[in-house]
């Protein structure tokens, strides 16, 4: 894709916008090295029959590293209800029964689906703002607008490849072509991750993240999540809500690095 300058005056094509946006998450990553932050994890499970099953909100300390970024948990909240009662526990991986699906499901997401190691924010490599995946993506110019304090372009978008396969709208600050909102829905094959993890009936998987500016340049994804059904054939099924939140941000030294305390969980 060939980045071609941008002309007073002129409507921009989808292909423009997106270019930069790709060229620019390179920097934009690098800039976030400099921030420490807090991240709550939150994942919600509901039976079949809308009652609560579960719910766990975890909370970690972001830290750069030579590699991108690892975290670490502080704290845990969970409970589990079963009829009338609630079990409420503090630590990860608790299994109320022998055999705990629940506890699976709901460690995959907080753990594995909703983080990278290395990304440095929730969620931020599922949607093709990146070279690689624009290639298999078209983009459709919808105009300009505003939203929250900042000018916008706003470009619809569609994946075509069986491992990737979202499509949604992109809202893409005017000034420095970045991401503001990513609103996105699953429209083809279940994604490998959540295949893997979760099994092969799941439907209604729907995302959004938001990005904030804290200065020029510096990006980050600031809220991030969804809602999706499981079922695993007739014995098992849920709505499952996620959600990350990003908050607490202060700026460090570029060239130090914060060693985590020993704790019960390693370093994601």
């Amino acid at each position: 894709m060939m980045m071609i300058p941008l002309l007073p005056g002129i409507a921009p094509t989808a292909e423009d916008i997106m270019c930069r946006v790709a060229e620019n998450q390179t920097a934009a990553q690098e800039a976030r090295s400099a921030y420490v932050y807090d991240m709550n994890v939150f994942v919600r499970l509901k039976r079949a029959n809308g009652k609560l099953a579960r719910e766990e909100s975890r909370d970690y300390v972001v830290a750069p590293t030579p590699k991108g970024a690892a975290r670490k948990l502080v704290k845990l909240e969970g409970k589990i209800v079963d009829g009338k009662r609630e079990i409420p526990y503090t630590t990860p991986k608790f299994r109320y029964k022998g055999t705990d699906v629940d506890e699976a499901v709901t460690t995959s997401f907080a753990k594995e689906l909703m983080w990278k190691k290395g990304d440095n924010g929730p969620m931020v490599g599922w949607f093709p703002l990146s070279k690689r995946r624009m290639r298999n993506a078209t983009f459709t110019y919808q105009g300009e607008e505003h939203y929250r304090e900042f000018d916008v372009f706003k470009v619809e978008y569609e994946e075509h490849d069986d491992g990737d396969c979202w499509r949604g709208e992109v809202l893409v600050e005017k000034n420095e072509f970045q991401p503001v909102l990513v609103t996105s829905e699953w429209s083809c094959r279940i994604p490998t991750a959540v295949k893997v993890l979760l099994g092969t009936n799941v439907t209604n998987l729907g995302v959004k993240i938001a990005y904030q500016r804290f200065e020029k340049g510096v990006w980050f994804p600031v809220t991030g999540g969804g809602e999706l059904k499981l079922r695993v054939l007739f014995m098992y099924a849920r709505t499952i809500a996620f959600s990350a939140k990003n908050s607490g941000f202060r700026k460090t030294d570029v060239n130090s690095t914060i060693d985590f305390e020993p704790a019960s969980e390693q370093p994601e």
